[in-house]
Formats: structure tokens, C-alpha cells, sequence
């Protein structure tokens, strides 16, 4: 703090006054701040190629207005978010930044985000950062008090003369940047490197993509890169032995030590998100690799070919031409499983509540499919409206209505389920039943009997959703 000192001439007692007010004007801004601490928690080692999750606790008082948190990363690690309640995640220019306009209510906000560490790298991650925050209507910063070291081992599954320390990869990135990078065309000298079989859509929404990779004779070292579109998860089913990771969007296969093959495949499924839109299958990739000490790369090539029923020889001549071999089907497309829909008209009645009435009539149709059996398809009928007072378990609620037309149909508590379109969802419901109680049995039921874990009751009036505290 710094001190002016103005002679004048006083006596000591005049003085005491305004020295002991400049004192306590000076420690006003940090009044407020005794209980605001953050604490980061993170593991103590990663191995090199794997996620780690960082979770960051905020103790924050009665603080509730903008504030933010960045941590710098350094090159070789990324960021992705995974829990920020009513903040803004970014991972940008190897820093994170954590934004609220206006802070939760609770005394404590936790905020979970995962680091990705690149399969190249070993050493120590520092893992610090800086709160900023309004005290007082003033700006004021709180340093990260307890940084973590994370301690990245080195990748087992590749070759130690690859590895390079955390604080040599800025090097080994610009020497990559360098590199002669030959265009497409010329690096895959007029043939095709990879090809991904056009994406297979199975009943239950599940995406299976399968790719065939050339490996150029000499590389060590390939790496394929697929975008992955927003509203899906990630698995990889077949790596090759590869180094697989996903950092955002983006997934990756890596191979300091390539298959001996000259040709081989690899695949990877996409698993719809619940309560997530689902953005169109259009994937990009691509295939980066060694060459004569130059690195290239290479598109990834999506073709309308069914890769399984290829040979060796087949699979070859497609990479080399581009063709696919005669007398081999362009694709084969898992269908769902056979069904026979029986258009049937029924009334449904339950038993009326002094407030409820007979609902309306409506049409289903119903699935046959063999006792016992956790397959088959269903068709989902739209909710209609019904007369009174009654009540629904909620299941699920998605963007993109495919991924449920099958999933509930393996299971008697939820093959009556009816669907509604309320802004842009759409909303899959159970019953009806005529009292509260009966809806909590039956979601209590379905919980735990069922895959759904997060079944909650509904109640309507006229056909129209309304709170349960109204009708209970």
C-alpha cells in the first residue's frame, strides 16, 4: 500500500483521527474476501495420450455478480468443459476461460472441465490460475493459492525416441509446422489413403463408421483425425493398437509404431446423446503421415462401399483406383428389425378421479415380437389430448426423435409410451394414470426396473401440461 505523507503542522492527537480512518478506508476491499478461497483438485499422475478431469470448487461468500477464472495451458494439453453452472466454458489459445455475468446463488460452484494430454509428451503440468471478480464495485483478483502439479508419465505404447518433454513440445510443434507438407493430391501420389464406408445408422440411432487406412511403405508414424458431430459421443471399437483420444470435436487414432500392414481397418461408433440435438453426419478427416522424412497429409475419402465384404486384394485395388471392385455391393445397411404392426382401435379407460373424465379415443399400434425378447422396433403414437385432471411418468426428453423409437420398446413398463412435441423436444410419457400417488408408484417402478434413471411425474389438465403442486 502506498503511503503519502503531507507536512502540515498538528498536534499528534489531530493526527491520530485521519491516520487510523486512511487505515481502515485501506482494508475496506478486503472486507468480504475472508471466505473466498478456491480449491483445485486434480490426479497426481496421467499417462501420456489419456484424459484426466480437473475439478475447481469456489468458495465465494455472498459474491454474485461478473466475475471470471482463466488457467493458461500449455502446448500439448487441451481443454474441454464438462460441468460450469451458468458460466461460459471456452478453451481458446491455450487458455481457459470461465466467464459468469451473474454468479449462481449457492455459496459454493463447482466447475468440472477435462485436460486431454497429448500421447507425445511427459513431464509436469503446473495447473494454476487467477479468479478475477467486483468487490465493493471494484475489480479485484485472487491467485489459485494451492496450484497442482499433475506428473504426465510417458505413453508406454510408444517409441521412446518420440517422447519429448512437456517443455520441448513448443520445438517439436514448430518443427512439425516447418515440415514440408505436401498437398493431398501429391501426397497420396493420385491414390486414396483412407476410406470411411459411408456411416452405418442403426435402429436405436447408434452411428457405426468403419475406415480403411493405406500405410505408405517406411512411415512411422500415422494419425488420423475424424470430426465427431455435435450431439454424440465418441467410442472407438477397433484402434489397431492406436493411441486414441478425443480433444472437443475432434478424435484421433495415433500410431508411433503402425500396424505392419500395408492396408487395415479401423472403426469407431457414435452413441446419441440424450437431450442433445444431434447435428447431421458430416465428417470430415483426415491422415497425416511420414514420408521420406517429409510429413503429409492426406483426405480421408467417404465412399457408398460396404468395407466387411472386400479382400485383401479388393481393398488394395479400391485405395489404388478409387473403384469399387465389381460384383461387391456399394453398401450394406443395417436394417431394423422386422416388425408387424397391427392396426387395432381401442379406447383406453382408466378410473375416473372426481376430477377426471374418461379420456378420448385414440389409435396405436402395436409391435409383436417374441416373448422374452430386448429387440424389435416400436411407433411411437403422438400424445392426444384427454379430458380432467390426470398424470404421466416422463422418460425422456430428446431433440431428434429416432433414437427412442426403439429403445423402450424391450421393456413392458414402457411399450405404451406416446410422445409430445413441446419447443423443439420431444417428450416421451407413460400412463395415464388418475392419481399422484399411482404416477409415483409407476416411476419408482420404471426407475428401477428399467435403464431410466431420471423418470419424473407429470400432470395435465384438458390435454395441457400443468405444475403437480396445482392438481396434488
Amino acid at each position: 500500500m502506498d503511503v503519502f505523507f503531507v507536512h502540515c503542522k498538528v498536534n499528534s492527537i489531530t493526527m491520530r483521527k485521519p491516520v487510523l480512518l486512511l487505515l481502515f478506508m485501506a482494508a475496506l476491499p478486503l472486507l468480504g474476501q475472508e471466505n473466498l478461497n478456491i480449491n483445485l483438485d486434480a490426479p497426481a499422475h496421467v499417462v501420456a495420450g489419456h484424459d484426466f478431469e480437473v475439478t475447481i470448487t469456489f468458495n465465494k461468500g455472498d459474491l454474485k455478480d461478473y466475475s471470471r477464472f482463466n488457467q493458461d495451458l500449455p502446448n500439448g494439453v487441451t481443454a474441454r468443459n464438462i460441468e460450469s453452472p451458468n458460466a461460459d466454458f471456452t478453451f481458446t489459445e491455450q487458455r481457459v476461460r470461465i466467464i459468469w455475468l451473474k454468479l449462481p446463488a449457492d455459496p459454493v460452484v463447482t466447475v468440472k472441465y477435462a485436460i486431454t494430454v497429448d500421447p507425445r509428451i511427459t513431464g509436469t503440468l503446473k495447473l494454476g490460475g487467477t479468479f478475477a471478480y467486483v468487490n465493493n464495485g471494484e475489480r479485484a483478483y485472487l491467485d489459485l493459492s494451492d496450484p497442482k502439479s499433475v506428473q504426465i508419465l510417458p505413453n508406454p505404447d510408444l517409441d521412446q525416441a518420440q517422447i519429448v518433454d512437456i517443455k520441448d513440445y513448443d520445438k517439436l510443434a514448430t518443427m512439425e509446422a516447418q515440415a514440408a507438407v505436401q498437398p493431398a493430391e501429391e501426397a497420396a501420389g493420385g491414390n486414396i489413403m483412407v476410406v470411411r464406408q459411408k456411416p452405418v445408422v442403426e435402429a436405436n440411432g447408434i452411428v457405426n463408421v468403419t475406415l480403411l487406412v493405406h500405410k505408405p511403405e517406411g512411415t512411422t508414424f500415422l494419425k488420423l483425425e475424424e470430426t465427431i458431430p455435435g450431439g454424440y459421443s465418441f467410442e472407438a471399437v477397433e484402434s489397431r493398437n492406436a493411441v486414441v483420444s478425443q480433444a472437443a470435436s475432434l478424435a484421433r487414432f495415433v500410431w508411433m509404431r503402425p500396424p505392419a500392414s500395408s492396408n487395415f481397418t479401423v472403426s469407431y461408433k457414435l452413441v446419441p446423446i440424450l437431450e442433445r440435438q444431434q447435428e447431421a453426419l458430416n465428417i470430415d478427416g483426415t491422415l497425416s503421415y511420414t514420408e521420406k522424412g517429409a510429413s503429409k497429409v492426406a483426405p480421408v475419402k467417404e465412399m457408398e462401399v460396404n468395407l466387411v465384404a472386400l479382400n485383401a486384394e479388393q481393398k488394395a485395388a479400391l485405395l489404388e483406383t478409387g473403384v469399387i471392385p465389381e460384383g461387391i455391393a456399394q453398401q450394406t445397411v443395417q436394417k431394423p428389425v422386422e416388425k408387424t404392426p397391427v392396426e387395432t382401435t381401442s379406447t383406453t379407460k382408466t378410473t375416473p378421479s372426481a376430477t377426471q373424465t374418461t379420456p378420448a379415443k385414440t389409435t396405436a399400434k402395436t409391435t409383436t415380437r417374441p416373448a422374452g425378447s430386448r429387440s424389435g422396433t416400436l411407433d411411437i403414437d403422438e400424445l392426444g389430448a384427454s379430458s380432467g385432471v390426470y398424470f404421466r411418468v416422463q422418460i425422456a426428453a430428446v431433440r431428434n426423435p429416432y433414437f427412442a423409437e426403439t429403445y423402450f420398446a424391450g421393456y413392458d413398463l414402457l411399450k405404451d409410451v406416446k410422445v409430445e412435441k413441446i419447443s423443439g423436444w420431444h417428450k416421451y410419457t407413460v400412463g395415464p394414470l388418475s392419481s399422484y400417488d399411482e404416477a409415483v408408484t409407476l416411476k419408482k417402478k420404471i426407475i428401477s426396473e428399467t435403464p431410466v434413471k431420471e423418470a419424473f411425474v407429470v400432470a395435465y389438465r384438458d390435454g395441457k401440461r400443468i405444475p403437480v403442486s396445482e392438481v396434488q
